[in-house]
């Protein structure tokens, strides 16, 4: 009879290991939560990070347009050099680039400024804004 009794006890004990072999159904939807907050994070990181990447390659692109208007200007020998609006610069999404001379507290000595700007943008925004200055003597 005592044999009887073991194989039961051996029985049970089998069963309850079996139903604890699998994950319950709220442990699998935790995990699912927590994949799916770390698949949103990282989607996230990947679109600004691409945004920055074409912000900063217009922004170099307009950078090499202003210094070109000034090796424009620097070559033409027209002093003094006039200013104003140049308008628009080409393949830019809004950019508008601008000349301005100003002159300084010591005669014979003057600054040409040469602006870029985004159409629309913030002063304040130092990603929409990019300024070239350079002194010359008359």
């Amino acid at each position: 009879m005592e044999s009887g009794v073991d194989i039961r006890r051996q029985t049970a004990d089998i069963r309850k290991g079996d139903r604890r072999s699998g994950f319950t159904l709220l442990e699998l939807l935790i995990a699912m939560a927590i994949l799916l907050l770390g698949l949103s994070a990282i989607y996230h990181l990947n679109d600004n990070s691409r945004t920055a990447s074409v912000a900063a390659e217009e922004l170099a692109f307009v950078q090499l347009a202003c210094q070109t208007k000034m090796n424009e200007l620097l070559a033409s020998n027209a002093r003094p050099i006039q200013a104003g609006s140049v308008g628009l610069i080409p393949n830019t999404n809004g950019w508008e680039m601008s000349v301005a001379t100003f002159s300084l507290n010591r005669p014979g000595i003057y600054g040409v400024r040469i602006t870029a700007r985004k159409q629309g943008a913030a002063a304040t925004d130092i990603y929409d804004y990019y300024e070239l200055v350079r002194w010359f003597l008359e």
